[in-house]
């Protein structure tokens, strides 16, 4: 499904160190029927330019578990589709205020999620690498990943900097009840 809405990286997400690890080939797999699934996961990462799998607490995995639960009621899940639809809360429009773009901690990150393009160092370009699946670009904001919360703009130091000046000048309102 992935593969044909064009997806050419696949970060794939899972709550069972031992699924992760034996994807991942530092486990062995000795039950036929994983070995079999095992197999098929090797002949669908070929059709990825990238593929990574990262273990997450089981607390974190809430929409995969739903998922999972409504799928496991349906009496033949293949004839039947499940249509997800996220609807953003509607916002105020925001004043638009100029920043100075420049390198920081977000570049390297928004780099490899935009080009792919990874640091010469082995150990930079693997910590990148895992660092890079708790963030997302969305409409060319970059955002971290939530599993159970809404996503989180990630925000320069300039712009970290105003959020607060305007936070506590009080124009996000009162702090609390005097």
């Amino acid at each position: 499904m992935t593969h044909e809405a064009g997806a050419r990286r696949l970060f794939a997400y899972s709550d069972s160190q031992l699924i992760v690890k034996q994807v991942e080939v530092t486990y062995e797999a000795k039950e036929e029927n994983i070995i079999q699934y095992l197999q098929q996961i090797e002949e669908l990462k070929t059709s990825f330019n990238y593929f990574q799998i990262v273990q997450i607490p089981r607390e974190e995995n809430t929409k995969a578990d739903c998922l999972s639960k409504l799928a496991s009621v349906l009496e033949d899940y293949r004839t039947r589709h499940i249509t997800i639809q996220y609807l953003p809360k509607a916002r105020a429009p925001l004043a638009v205020q100029p920043i100075t773009l420049g390198e920081d901690w977000r570049t390297p990150v928004i780099r490899w999620l935009e080009e792919g393009h990874l640091p010469h160092n082995r150990w930079e370009a693997a910590r990148l690498k895992a660092r890079a699946t708790r963030f997302l670009l969305q409409g060319g904001t970059h955002y971290k990943r939530s599993y159970t919360h809404p996503l989180l703009r990630c925000l320069s130091q300039q712009e970290g900097v105003h959020v607060l000046q305007e936070i506590h000048s009080g124009c996000c309102g009162a702090h609390a009840d005097t």
